[in-house]
């Protein structure tokens, strides 16, 4: 059994609201809501109950309204039971559009402000059995997509597209608690996306901050990636670890030219909200293990300095195969592939295996 979200009296023309029709299509108890092609403007944030499938026709533009002010726990779509949690959600085709140009699609300067919009574009916390499909993420203001405390997902076929880069767009962002999942198929479709991490796996984080409000600081496990593209991202993968673990992880077939990084691993050390101060670890940080990275092209594409891996994490037990750095293309082949300070020794495995 479907419904169409026309016949709750969406309008799909770009100007009528249409967050009440496609809220009562959600509520309506099909297992199946179906978007046909439109534009359909969002006021308030869409809630998707579990046992529920979302089929998007290709050209289904799903946008947030840019009139309407923004504030924290707003999306333009996330699952509805963030205390109880929810199971078998799944969206399948569109274009979900932040809006980055709104004039109330913007985010506040102070990161810390109480009631700021955190400015993602989808939010799924505490979700089971969640997939995701054949998605186009336009134009976010802050992340593409946010996740915690989800397993057993399935992520695949999605692309990343913004004629206006801004501060802190991941696309795919793990905070903790996040387990048991397949991410393959995922492609940056404008250039200078996405302008921060492709991939953002962070288990430990500055929840104070309204990027990351109602995210938790735990482990993120027995994850794959794989056939990760992006011509030229600001970072292709963050693993941001202080005393939370990352573990059982593995990355295939990722094509990236990067600005900053290719892999980041630098403890959030140089960001605006660091994590820690060095003299309460004089051991270092970081609990990262058992990652296997098989199948990277990465290079160069902006004059920064930087080296492409930056390793300032204590880790063990990490497999670099069929590493590549594309020098042909690389705008700064003087800068070292790889960077390893502030470890331990056992960290020293990751300089061992990449150049083995």
């Amino acid at each position: 059994m479907s419904v169409n979200v026309k016949n709750f009296g969406a309008v799909g023309d770009g100007m009528a609201d249409d967050s009440p029709a496609i809220q009562m299509a959600l509520h309506s108890g099909a297992p199946v809501v179906e978007i046909p092609e439109g534009n359909y403007r969002i006021v308030t944030t869409l809630k998707v109950p579990s046992h529920t499938r979302i089929v998007a026709a290709k050209n289904a533009r799903v946008f947030s309204c840019g009139d309407t002010p923004k504030h924290q726990g707003d999306f333009l779509l996330t699952n509805d039971d963030f205390d109880g949690g929810n199971t078998q959600i799944s969206i399948c085709g569109g274009v979900w559009d932040g809006n980055n140009t709104g004039k109330c699609n913007t985010k506040n300067p102070d990161i810390f402000a109480p009631d700021a919009w955190c400015g993602t574009v989808l939010n799924f916390f505490n979700v089971t059995n969640l997939v995701l499909e054949n998605l186009i993420i336009a134009n976010s203001v802050v992340y593409n997509i946010r996740f915690g405390k989800i397993s057993n997902f399935v992520i695949h076929d999605i692309g990343f597209l913004s004629d206006t880069p801004g501060f802190n767009q991941d696309g795919l962002h793990f905070s903790g608690y996040c387990r048991n999942g397949l991410v393959e198929n995922i492609k940056a479709l404008t250039d200078g996306q996405t302008n921060d991490d492709m991939l953002a796996l962070n288990a430990d984080d500055s929840t104070e901050r309204l990027e990351n409000r109602g995210l938790l600081r735990g482990p993120i496990e027995n994850m794959t990636f794989r056939n990760v593209f992006a011509e030229n991202c600001h970072t292709a993968i963050r693993m941001l670890s202080v005393t939370a673990p990352i573990r059982n992880i593995r990355f295939e077939n990722i094509r990236c030219g990067c600005r900053c990084y290719a892999i980041n691993m630098d403890g959030a050390r140089y960001c605006r909200t660091p994590l820690f101060d060095n003299k309460d670890y004089p051991n270092g940080i970081g609990d990262i293990s058992n990652i296997v990275i098989d199948g990277m092209e990465v290079w160069k594409t902006h004059e920064r300095d930087t080296p492409l891996v930056c390793n300032e994490t204590n880790s063990e037990n990490i497999t670099v195969r069929n590493f590549h750095r594309a020098i042909e293309r690389d705008r700064r082949p003087d800068v070292p592939t790889i960077v390893t300070r502030n470890t331990v020794p056992k960290a020293t495995s990751f300089r061992e295996e990449l150049f083995n």
